[in-house]
């Protein structure tokens, strides 16, 4: 499709002589004889540059162009034009977002390469604005995937934070309260950022939920997930995650690890690291995963969280050890305001660097 240009002159030679050698080119060309006219057009036509002379009657290139952006006419690149140099005149041109000056009369070859340059920069805007509204989605669609990020109840608490690098990130969490008062929780982390991770990551929620209608062993729900993520995301792409199921009075767990950061089971007597795991999910199809049996305490808490927490670099440049996030609930009562929130402020802290999307979950066993 031709590229259409919107040719603001008030001096009929110069549109003529413009018109010829931008049809040759294969442009579009619609004309306006001056500022009035021009911003009526802009009401309703769509183009991919502005050619926009300096000096006319009624409004003056300045005057447009402050026009066009204040009511947001276009967002299409602008090019000034001129029948004589005048410095202030070209600073505030671009100013108002002009991407470039020209002066009359110039070289045809010249004129033809600057609006080139000014197309190319037009489909860098359309590409912007349309990758802002598939942010504006991927982001309304994650919030969507996450549950609440507190479950309070008379024998188990969940508290869940997150915080992705960008607007929208690749790890999820999720967690499920059955009937036999037990509760299936999940922590995952798909490789990627941005757009992709997100969309993979509503298949991997959708996947979950489908498996815990079949099973509510974890080994098996892994298994589930693992054989249809490997015929569902790219070759390269893979999922770690972590999925327990809780016995709300018993404190009984059950739990497997496809290749997820190993949690921490945590007390005011103990610190223990769940050390079992498999393979992550996505690459090997037929790949069987364990169901690993551990107790939750009472008050103590199991710590899950993803690897985003291990790249944490502080205000010297040195990776921030595990330990010190762990010091945060170890050896005290865990209390909503207390330990969970101490924790958090830790990790997001302004000092601190972080370099991947970083997401926690404490499960605490009253």
């Amino acid at each position: 499709m031709k590229k259409r240009i919107l040719l603001i002159d008030d001096e009929e030679p110069v549109k003529e002589f413009m018109k010829k050698i931008l049809a040759r080119a294969g442009y579009d060309i619609f004309t306006a004889s001056d500022g009035l006219e021009a911003i009526e057009m802009l009401e309703t036509l769509n183009v991919d540059l502005i050619i926009l002379d300096m000096h006319m009657p009624n409004m003056n290139g300045i005057d447009v162009l402050r026009h066009i952006r204040k009511y947001e006419l276009t967002n299409k690149p602008v090019l000034m034009v001129s029948g004589y140099h005048d410095a202030d005149l070209g600073i505030e041109s671009y100013r108002l977002g002009a991407y470039d000056f020209i002066t009359k009369p110039e070289q045809t070859e010249v004129i033809l390469k600057r609006i080139e340059n000014g197309i190319k920069i037009g489909e860098i805007i359309d590409f912007n604005e349309f990758m802002k509204l598939e942010l504006f989605m991927a982001k309304k669609l994650q919030k969507y995937i996450f549950p609440e990020t507190r479950y309070i109840s008379d024998d188990l608490d969940i508290y869940s934070w997150n915080l992705p690098l960008s607007d929208i990130g690749g790890d999820l969490y999720d967690y499920i309260h059955f009937r036999n008062d037990s509760i299936l929780v999940f922590i995952a982390d798909v490789s990627g950022h941005s757009i992709s991770a997100s969309m993979f990551t509503a298949i991997v929620k959708m996947v979950f939920r489908n498996a815990i209608k079949v099973s509510e062993d974890p080994g098996e729900i892994m298994t589930i997930v693992n054989r249809e993520l490997s015929v569902n995301l790219p070759v390269e792409s893979f999922v770690t995650m972590f999925c327990c199921r809780v016995d709300c009075r018993t404190g009984e767990l059950k739990y497997s690890n496809a290749g997820h950061p190993k949690p921490y089971i945590i007390g005011k007597e103990r610190t223990v690291e769940i050390d079992d795991h498999d393979p992550f999910l996505g690459p090997i199809k037929d790949m069987e995963y364990t169901t690993y049996n551990a107790v939750l305490g009472k008050d103590e808490i199991l710590f899950l969280y993803t690897d985003g927490l291990l790249d944490i670099i502080d205000e010297e440049y040195h990776q921030v050890d595990l330990g010190r996030f762990i010091g945060k609930l170890t050896g005290k009562e865990f209390y909503e305001k207390d330990s969970f929130n101490e924790l958090i402020a830790e990790i997001s802290n302004e000092k601190l660097i972080r370099s991947d999307d970083c997401t926690v979950m404490v499960i605490r066993k009253k």
